[in-house]
């Protein structure tokens, strides 16, 4: 029998997923309310479902390991997956926008031209340091900005991103907490907020959105979209959750051939 794999996420999109699959009659058993369960069941013969952190939901579909997932906008364009993944349908919860803010006191800022203007003779002895979740995002905001190519400090920078120390713009690679970095360990933030209350709490302020409403989406694998033996199940999730989302989509997912 065909097996198709769905996750679903796990941390703070995971009360309004289980609200919204709630609206959709497609809760999983064992899904939200506290459980501890990372293995709910759905009522759709041949569908497995997993919970896993919405970070990871976009690049384990596009590896191929899962067919289906609900994950934010902001992971998926994060992954770079669209080639092989489709953005099948906006569920509309979950709404944030990811933004980059800096101290508040920066009267001298008030844009991102300004922020970069103001470090631009620096050197690595003192960079625009810029603490995120989104590499990215975070290295595409600054393509578009300046010509220049940021170094990144992470645990992971030698898998994927050459060290230039001489670079007068740096990427801290964050792993939470993200707001409490400037003004002593940074000057700037990409960072998701659904209010701002957090920034203005630590005194920071938005000067640009990078990516602005960001909403969970029903993401699929390119390849299980054209597989006729998993195409029935597939269909029958996206129209369970269309009846809950806010629209559906304008262009329907593409089924066909590999």
């Amino acid at each position: 029998m065909t097996h198709v794999r769905l996750a679903i996420p796990k941390g703070s999109l995971e009360k309004k997923a289980a609200d919204f699959l709630d609206r959709a009659n497609m809760r999983p058993a064992g899904y939200g309310e506290g459980s501890r369960s990372y293995r709910p069941e759905l009522d759709i013969p041949g569908l497995t479902v997993k919970v896993l952190r919405p970070q990871e939901i976009p690049y384990m579909i596009a590896a191929g390991f899962y067919d289906m997932g609900i994950s934010g906008i902001d992971w998926y364009r994060e992954s770079e997956c669209e080639s092989n993944v489709e953005d099948v349908l906006d569920l509309g919860f979950g709404r944030v926008d990811i933004v980059l803010a800096v101290p508040g006191k920066w009267e001298d800022v008030q844009s991102t031209a300004d922020l970069f203007y103001k470090f631009v003779d620096s050197t690595g002895t003192h960079p625009l340091r810029i603490w995120t979740e989104y590499l990215n995002l975070t290295a595409s905001l600054i393509r578009q900005h300046t010509d220049l190519e940021p170094s990144l400090y992470s645990p992971y920078a030698r898998l994927h991103v050459e060290r230039r120390s001489s670079s007068p713009v740096a990427i801290f690679h964050s792993f939470g907490a993200t707001e409490s970095k400037p003004p002593e360990d940074g000057d700037a933030i990409v960072d998701n907020t659904e209010t701002g209350r957090t920034l203005r709490a630590n005194g920071l302020k938005i000067i640009e959105k990078v990516l602005p409403n960001s909403t969970a989406r029903l993401l699929v694998n390119r390849r299980s979209l054209r597989n006729h033996d998993k195409q029935g199940i597939i269909r029958e999730v996206i129209d369970g959750l269309s009846t809950a989302a806010p629209t559906r989509r304008e262009t329907e997912p593409v089924f066909g051939h590999i």
